[in-house]
């Protein structure tokens, strides 16, 4: 995590300084991204960047941290639609929200790419471990709404319930496609899990 020196920035040196390491890693192999090329992209000096994080490595592990609240935020919205969709279609909902957060910024997308496949194991477990916990979080709050509205079971183990959806959305990638329509195959995977929740 960032130094309180950072924290101390007004918010738009902290973003800029964000936008910059954004830039840099979308764009080039993690190996080749250097604090050099950060620090330039940000127009700070190198020293200033040791006042604020201890490496790359924390710099990356804090970007993805900042990304993931970003989302957060944008997927808490649903809770808004609650009382007039059905739990399914909430669901499908947070997943055309997460999407279009990842697609309509090319840098995010680019990112989320490099991730995947460039991202020392070793720092992608320790962000895997610190951002899909906000997505088990939001969802036991979703869930808990529907259980009490009475669409959902009251017996419901909320909290494996939001392991198993989260375990859906994050792997729906990987499953054979019969038509090519991940989001239609999405959502009929999702009616099959959430049939299970049901009174």
């Amino acid at each position: 995590m960032p130094k309180d020196t950072f924290f101390n920035l007004p918010e738009e040196k902290r973003n800029k300084i964000i936008d910059s390491a954004m830039i840099q890693f979308s764009n080039k192999h993690y190996n080749k991204v250097t604090i050099d090329s950060i620090v330039d992209e940000a127009k700070i000096p190198k020293g200033s960047f040791y006042q604020y994080f201890t490496n790359k490595n924390d710099l990356y592990t804090y970007m993805f941290n900042h990304l993931g609240d970003t989302k957060s935020e944008m997927l808490s919205t649903v809770k808004n639609y609650i009382d007039t969709m059905s739990f399914s279609d909430c669901i499908i909902k947070m997943l055309e929200i997460s999407v279009q957060y990842e697609t309509d910024d090319d840098n995010i997308s680019q990112l989320k790419n490099k991730f995947l496949n460039e991202c020392p194991q070793e720092i992608k477990n320790e962000i895997l471990k610190n951002e899909i916990p906000k997505s088990y979080r939001l969802l036991e709050q979703i869930i808990k709404e529907y259980v009490l509205k009475g669409e959902l079971r009251k017996d419901l183990d909320i909290k494996n319930a939001s392991y198993i959806i989260t375990s859906c959305a994050l792997n729906i990638e990987h499953y054979e496609l019969t038509n090519g329509d991940i989001s239609e195959t999405l959502r009929t995977v999702i009616n099959v899990v959430v049939d299970g929740f049901k009174n």
